[in-house]
Parts: C-alpha cells; sequence; structure tokens
C-alpha cells in the first residue's frame, strides 16, 4: 500500500480554474484553501510548471506569427 495519492498538476488546474470563475488570486494559499489538501511545496512546484509551459505555448505562438 503506497498511502496517499498525493495531489496531481490536474487538480491544480482545477482548482486554478475554479479559482478564475471566483474572482480570486491564483497563488499557493488559495489554490490549497481550494484543494483542502496539498503542500505548499508541491503546489508551487506545479503552478511553477504551469507558468513555464504556459510562456512557451505563448512563445511559440509568437513565433508562427
Amino acid at each position: 500500500m503506497r498511502g496517499r495519492k498525493g495531489i496531481t498538476r490536474v487538480d491544480v488546474v482545477r482548482a486554478c480554474v475554479a479559482l478564475i470563475k471566483q474572482g480570486r488570486r491564483i497563488g499557493p494559499t488559495n489554490v490549497r484553501l481550494e484543494l483542502g489538501t496539498g503542500s505548499m511545496s508541491t503546489i508551487s512546484h506545479h503552478l511553477r510548471t504551469l507558468a513555464f509551459q504556459n510562456v512557451h505555448c505563448d512563445l511559440e505562438s509568437k513565433a508562427r506569427r
């Protein structure tokens, strides 16, 4: 038995979408409050990864223009 599952990047994305719909700021504390679980370091890691992917996608789309 592995213990707790932990949170995934998908969980963080869903929490971010919920925060946006509520008009709340996206940050580790608000994401954790929305999820009700997860370590701040894991949430911060997922948020940094998502931010990097968004920047990368923005650069790719601008390069194609």
